[in-house]
């Protein structure tokens, strides 16, 4: 089954909710692609390239330092906008939450 792109599911979702067309054709403009699943090495190795703790990491992305440290033991998987939020300190640096 193919995973649908974050573009298409907010599409589909504007349009359950009755939002006017020209909304969402500004949407599809945007074509916001789907995050990339990161693995527990991929998020160790992001958090060491900003050069930050776990606790630093955490505050930035709003969520517990327990939780940055299950991702980086491979324990739980990032899902959402935590995944959303690494792939775009990924692409952008960390500078971009400022």
């Amino acid at each position: 089954m193919k995973r649908k792109t974050l573009s298409q599911s907010l599409i589909d979702a504007a349009k359950e909710l009755g939002f006017p067309r020209a909304t969402m054709a500004q949407l599809e403009e945007l074509d916001i692609p789907v995050a990339k699943d990161l693995s527990a090495r991929q998020i160790r190795d992001l958090r060491n390239r900003v050069r930050v703790s776990q606790g630093v990491f955490a505050a930035l992305l709003n969520v517990n330092p327990s939780t940055v440290q299950k991702w980086e033991q491979g324990k739980v998987r990032p899902q959402n906008a935590a995944l959303r939020l690494l792939n775009i300190i990924d692409s952008k640096g960390i500078d971009v939450l400022k």
